[in-house]
């Protein structure tokens, strides 16, 4: 009869083990999906900010809407650092090293981000 029990306990551990990896290759699918959006909305908005430059360029008006580039400088820093946040939590998730500041994967061996160039904090 132990052995039954024992086969069973391992049989609900191995299943408990496995709805875990199931539940974090979900989580990590919809981060990854969350975060092509976010790049998106990056490049939507850099696109907008060249269109307004380049009619301020061509326009006889010397007023440059710098208040409107700077507002979507935020906003693309905002989505920056969101993405960057997501970045480090697949990567956490994955086992791998990350940039603490700018979300990049690192190497194990490096000490410096090759992307940022802050110190690798293991």
């Amino acid at each position: 009869m132990k052995f039954v029990d024992k086969l069973a306990d391992r049989i609900s551990e191995g299943t408990r083990t496995l709805s875990q990896k199931t539940d974090e290759i979900i989580e990590i699918t919809e981060l990854k999906f969350d975060m092509r959006n976010i790049e998106k909305e990056i490049k939507e908005i850099k696109l907008a900010m060249g269109e307004m430059i380049y009619e301020y360029f061509i326009s006889t008006e010397n007023n440059m809407p710098l208040n409107q580039i700077k507002e979507k400088c935020r906003e693309i820093q905002r989505l920056e650092k969101e993405l960057n946040r997501m970045k480090s939590y697949v990567y956490k998730a994955k086992g791998l090293n990350y940039c603490h500041y700018c979300g990049e994967m690192v190497d194990h061996e490096e000490k410096y981000c090759s992307i940022c160039g802050h110190k690798v904090i293991k």
